[in-house]
Order: structure tokens, then C-alpha cells, then sequence
């Protein structure tokens, strides 16, 4: 920790740094101060759950005063809330058995608040099983639970959408919102205090209703419809809103498809209007960001220079005020226009290094004390209580105590061109101690597909390239993070084009002479799992194996779930047609339907609780495959989801696919 200790305050503060006693069952951050890596291992290879398993922290908050931090870890598939005071960072646990947990903040200074998810079905949701979300919020002096909705009337006792803590007259509150069982399905927003079983109504809505804005202080300022057989969408705002009353009337309506509405993200930079972000489609295909007033008045796009770029609207902590935009490239970068929060933000290289990659994990009522999540080439991830008023910097955990630096490899940024001259661009991880030469290759496309892979520490290239693999991830077109005309040159070519970035990328590094091209095999989830069949159907000759976890497996059946999932609403639907296309047009890239054009040996994996991806792709798969004589393994997990919750399952998955790599690609 010498690099921390040597430490001066920022921002004027001249106090000197502390440092904090060792957490129980939560490790210190390593340095990163280290000495170059050696040429050879000095400790023997990590085991595979070293890397696999979830890291120790899996949801991290400060509290309102930035006295207290919470964590959810998990061990076992049991999940543990800690909690500790920063001052003596005297631990205390609570078990919260297998709930998977989702979210954690602070209701007050006494209250944690969880957000956790159970696989079910319920009346009036149509499609069967769905993943369906809890609100709880937990007494630390007491212990007494409570579940948010369970005492409303016609109410299930779930919540919908993320929850926010508010200050109403000097009283902490939390708001959640959720779908009344009588007059129309009608989504309403509720705020909830913690000395009452009751909840007050804050916003009636209806059941086109999607999105609130509150202020900090309670004050419901808007709501967002739409309406999927008008195709319009409607804002609502409250004109009382100066005078401290409720008075919801439109004021802006957007005709267009379910692909092209607004998004209602918060409060505009004057607290008086709010900041909607604007589509044309896809995850990245932004017209930008504008602020509507009470009045309906819209303004100018705001940000203009980033304009077809990748970013978000980043909100003041505190005012909850728009205050900056984030970019989305390689890392996340914070540009604060907020003075202070510019100054936060800048300063913290100069406290945690400045070849850290960091984010801010959780805000204090005031910004200047904050919980940082750093990492780097020799740090797999570690957290720190940074004070801006006093120039403290306490460890709080590290996210892989057992996992040596020495086996810890740095993620390379490659660029290739695709075949049709596009640009793509991707990472490439190469195995330690070994010269990158001649290498075995695992291509690990990404899910979404509107997602990326960024520089980050990420554990499966970690697992493959500790075992002998170079690692390919790529950012084919379609994904995230490249700007409006790299998302829309993925439409229609779901198993075509973007498909074939992944092959060109193999072929750009066996050209370079790093990866043998007799020895590579494709593996990944969700899309990257349909990525890794289409490679074993649809693209012969590439790859020796493939390993498809919770991947789509038939584009028409899917699509036909996705109808049935969602109900009234057609965005997803449409959104699934415009990448993949419709009937006839997507069997020719359905890995069922290809089946019998299957080259190489497959490995199948899908957990029983994947709402998201259901197991009956895989079941379709397995079945293609050995009608059609074809070499294939499948493996279930009894509770796993789409988001590979269950460590232990987690684990074994990761054993599976290993075990099968070595076999029919050894490296």
C-alpha cells in the first residue's frame, strides 16, 4: 500500500492518508506497485474457481452520512450482507440464503435496502415463467425486515424498475413502483417510509406507463407512456411543481415505432424540466439528449459534439440535476460539467494511480465521499473509501484475493478489417509465460448483441489464456459502443455479416503468425453462444469445437417466445425481426435448422431458470444435432439464470467448457 500511503489530500486538503484494519472475510486491495511479471510461473497455476467464482464483491454502498458501507457476497450459493462502520471496519453479517440478490443501497443511515429476483409465475403475466423482482429493505439495529408493497391492496409484492431514496422533510424514504391488479394494470409510483407498513401513492399512472422522474426531495416532476397500437409516446409533467402540489398534464407527444420512442432518464440541468434521450433505433443509435420544460418547450440537442456517439447522461449525486455525459469506449470517461464533480472525477488518478482504470461504485449524501472501484494490469479489481474532505483512502476489498498477479494478463486492444472493409474493432488476450507465437485460439464473442467487451479484467479470457489459449474477443458490427452507423450495419445480419467479423478476426491473427489456424474453437453466451453455433453450421471450416451457453439457438422460436414473453409490448419483438429477420428469411441462419451442416463437435449449456434465453433452445439444438447424427454434449443446471447467478454452477459450467476445449483443441 505504499503508493497510497505516500498520499497527500486533494482538492486543498493537506491531511495525510489512513489506512484502515483488515476487513474479516474481506481482503485488502493488493498493491499495484509491482515488479515486472517473470518469465516463468513462481506459483503454480490458479484452479478454475479461483477465476470462476463471483467476486467477492458482488454489490458494494455507502451510506447517506459516508459513515457505514454494505456489501452482498456471496460462497456456497449463499449470499452474506456486511456491513461496517469505515471508522473501525468492525464487520457484521447477516445470511440471506440463495435469494439472487440484484441491487443494494442505502434507504438511511440505519437501513439497507435489497433488491433481489425469484424465477416464477404469476396471474396476470402472461408467458409463463418470468424473473420477477423484490424490493426489502433490513433494520440494521433491529433486524426486522421488511417487503416493499406486501401490505398495498391489489398489489403483489414486487417492484418494477430501480428504486431511489429520497429526503422528504428531513425523513429518508425509498420509492418503487408497480402494476395495481385492478383498474387496468394501471403503473403506479409509490414512496415508503421506516416506521410504516404503508406506502404513499406518489404518481397514477395507467398501463402505457413506462418511466417517473422524482426530485430529491420527493417531488414527482413526470412520467412517460406508450402506447404500442398508437405507436405514440406521451410525457406527462407536473405544472404544480413550484408549488409543491400534484398537477400531471401533457406536454409533449412523439409519434413512431416502438424502436424509436424517448427515453425519460431525469432531471434537466435546472431541476425545473427533465432530459429525455432520443432514438432511431438501436442501443447506440442516438439522434441525443434534449431537455423538456413544463411547458412542452424542447430545446436544443444537448452534448452536440457527441452527437451519433456512445454516451450517457451522468446526474448529479446529490441534486440529481443532469451534470455531464460519460463516453463509452475501451473504458468509461466522466465529463462533469458540475465544477465539484469535475474535480472529484479528475482527481482521482492522482490518488489511485494514474494506469488505474476506476469507476465510482456508490455517493455519499455529499459527492466528496465515495466508494471507487479500481483495476489494472496487476489488480483483478478492489475497492476504496476515498474522503475528499480529509484526504483519506481505505481499503475496502479485493475482488480476487487467491488470484496471484503473476496470473493476471492484460487484455491487448486489436483493430482488423472485416472482409467488406470495416473496421472492427476487439481484444486479444495472450496466455502468460508463453511467446505469442503460433498459439491455440478461442474466439469468446460477446452476448446482447447491442453490448461490447472493453480492456476490463474479465475472468473467462483470464481462465482460457491461464491455460495455454489465446483469447479473441471482437466487437463485431451491431455492437455497442462504435456510434449510430456501426449498430444499424448489424441489422439483417444476424449469422451473416456479423458473423463473419469473427472469422475475419481469426484470420487477421493467423496472418500476424500468433494463432495456428488449425487449432481454434468458439465459445460464448446468450449471442455469443448463438455466435458460437452459427460458427459450427454456418461457417465451415473455422473452428475445431464450439461451446454454446444459454445460446439462441432457432431466431423463429425465439422470436415467438419473445411475443409471448412481453405481452402488449412489440419492442422487443421488433427489435429481435430487424436484426435477425422474419420466417423463412431467418431459418437460413437458424443452427437448428442448419443442423445436419454441423462440422465439429458442439457443447451445449443452459440453466433451468433462464427466463431470458429458455432452455428449450438448447433442448431444439441437442435434438437437431443427434437426429442429425452430429457429435454433441449437453449439460443442465438446475437454478442457474441467464446472468450465470449461482456460483457454484458458474463454476462447474466454466470446468464443462474447459474439459471440452482441451479435448477437441488442446492447447
Amino acid at each position: 500500500m505504499s503508493e497510497f500511503l505516500s498520499r497527500r489530500g486533494v482538492l486543498g486538503v493537506s491531511a495525510g492518508l489512513t489506512a484502515a484494519a483488515t476487513i474479516p472475510e474481506l481482503a485488502w486491495a493488493q498493491s499495484t506497485d509491482a515488479a515486472a511479471k517473470p518469465s516463468a510461473p513462481t506459483e503454480p497455476r490458479p484452479a478454475v474457481a479461483t477465476y470462476a467464482q463471483t467476486p467477492m464483491v458482488d454489490q458494494i454502498a455507502l451510506s447517506p452520512d459516508g459513515k457505514r458501507v454494505a456489501v452482498v457476497t456471496q460462497k456456497d450459493d449463499t449470499n452474506y450482507l456486511l456491513f461496517f462502520d469505515v471508522a473501525d471496519q468492525k464487520v457484521k453479517t447477516i445470511g440471506l440464503g440463495q435469494a439472487k440478490v440484484r441491487d443494494l443501497m442505502w434507504g438511511s443511515n440505519t437501513h439497507v435496502v435489497l433488491t433481489t429476483s425469484a424465477t416464477i409465475s404469476l396471474p396476470m403475466f402472461a408467458g409463463g415463467r418470468h424473473e420477477f423482482y423484490l424490493g426489502r429493505s433490513i433494520d440494521l439495529n433491529t433486524m426486522k425486515v421488511r417487503t416493499f408493497f406486501a401490505r398495498e391492496d391489489k398489489y403483489y409484492g414486487i417492484v418494477f424498475g430501480h428504486m431511489q431514496r429520497i429526503k422528504v422533510d428531513g425523513e429518508y424514504r425509498v420509492t418503487a413502483a408497480n402494476r395495481h391488479m385492478a383498474d387496468g394494470y394501471e403503473f403506479n409510483l409509490f414512496s415508503f417510509g421506516f416506521d410504516s407498513e404503508v406506502g404513499k401513492r406518489l404518481v397514477l399512472g395507467n398501463n402505457a406507463t413506462k418511466e417517473f422522474v422524482v426530485a430529491p426531495d420527493g417531488r414527482p416532476v413526470a412520467y412517460a407512456d406508450f402506447d404500442d397500437d398508437r405507436k405514440q409516446w406521451d410525457l406527462y409533467f407536473n405544472t404544480a411543481l413550484q408549488k409543491g402540489k400534484v398537477d400531471f398534464k401533457r406536454v409533449y407527444i412523439q409519434k413512431g415505432e416502438a424502436l424509436n420512442y424517448p427515453d425519460l432518464l431525469g432531471l434537466g440541468r435546472d431541476g425545473n424540466s427533465v432530459v429525455i434521450r432520443v432514438y432511431t433505433g438501436g442501443d447506440d443509435d442516438q439522434i441525443g439528449f434534449r431537455e423538456i420544460s413544463a411547458d412542452g418547450t424542447l430545446s436544443e440537442p444537448l452534448d452536440p459534439e457527441g452527437a451519433g456517439k456512445p454516451r450517457s447522461a451522468l446526474f448529479h449525486p446529490t441534486t440529481w440535476r443532469l451534470a455531464g455525459f460519460s463516453r463509452n469506449d475501451d473504458w468509461f470517461t466522466e465529463e462533469w460539467s458540475d465544477p465539484l464533480m469535475k474535480k472529484l472525477y479528475d482527481a482521482l488518478p492522482q490518488v489511485l494511480g494514474q494506469g488505474a482504470r476506476t469507476r465510482i461504485a456508490s455517493y455519499a449524501e455529499d459527492p466528496r465521499k465515495m466508494i471507487v472501484y479500481t483495476e489494472d494490469a496487476r489488480d483483478a479489481g478492489s475497492y476504496f473509501f476515498c474522503d475528499f474532505t480529509n484526504g483519506d483512502v481505505i481499503s475496502v476489498a479485493v475482488n480476487y484475493p487467491d488470484l496471484p498477479q503473476e496470473w493476471i494478463t492484460e487484455k491487448q486492444a486489436i483493430v482488423y478489417k472485416a472482409a467488406d472493409g470495416l473496421e472492427i474493432h476487439g481484444y486479444l488476450t495472450l496466455p502468460p509465460f508463453k511467446e505469442g507465437k503460433n498459439l491455440p485460439l478461442v474466439a469468446l464473442p460477446h452476448g446482447g448483441p447491442h453490448a461490447r467487451d472493453r480492456i476490463n479484467f474479465d475472468w473467462q479470457s483470464q481462465v482460457l489464456a491461464a491455460h495455454g489459449y489465446a483469447v479473441l474477443q471482437p466487437n463485431f458490427r451491431g455492437s455497442s459502443g462504435y456510434g449510430s452507423d456501426f449498430a444499424i450495419a448489424g441489422y439483417g445480419e444476424f449469422g451473416r455479416k456479423m458473423q463473419t467479423d469473427i472469422s475475419d478476426g481469426v484470420r487477421y491473427l493467423a496472418a500476424k503468425g500468433i494463432v495456428d489456424p488449425k487449432r481454434v474453437a468458439i465459445m460464448g453466451a446468450s449471442y455469443g453462444g448463438y455466435a458460437a453455433l452459427a460458427g459450427a453450421t454456418l461457417d465451415p471450416g473455422v473452428y475445431r469445437c464450439a461451446v454454446s451457453v444459454a445460446g439462441v439457438t432457432d431466431p423463429r422460436s425465439f422470436i415467438e417466445y419473445v411475443d409471448m414473453q412481453t405481452g402488449d409490448s412489440q419492442t422487443s419483438v421488433l427489435y429481435w425481426k430487424q436484426l435477425m429477420g422474419t420466417g423463412r428469411e431467418s431459418d437460413g441462419i437458424s443452427p437448428v435448422k442448419q443442423a445436419a451442416k454441423a462440422y465439429c463437435p458442439i457443447l451445449l449449456m443452459h440453466g433451468s431458470d433462464d427466463t431470458i434465453v429458455p432452455i428449450d433452445q438448447s433442448k431444439r439444438m441437442d435434438k437437431a444435432l443427434k437426429a442429425a447424427g452430429k457429435p454433441v454434449e449437453f449439460i443442465t443446471y438446475k437454478g442457474q439464470d441467464h446472468w450465470e447467478t449461482r456460483g457454484t454452477a458458474r463454476v462447474a459450467m466454466m470446468e464443462a467448457a474447459l474439459s471440452f476445449l482441451q479435448k477437441h483443441n488442446p492447447a
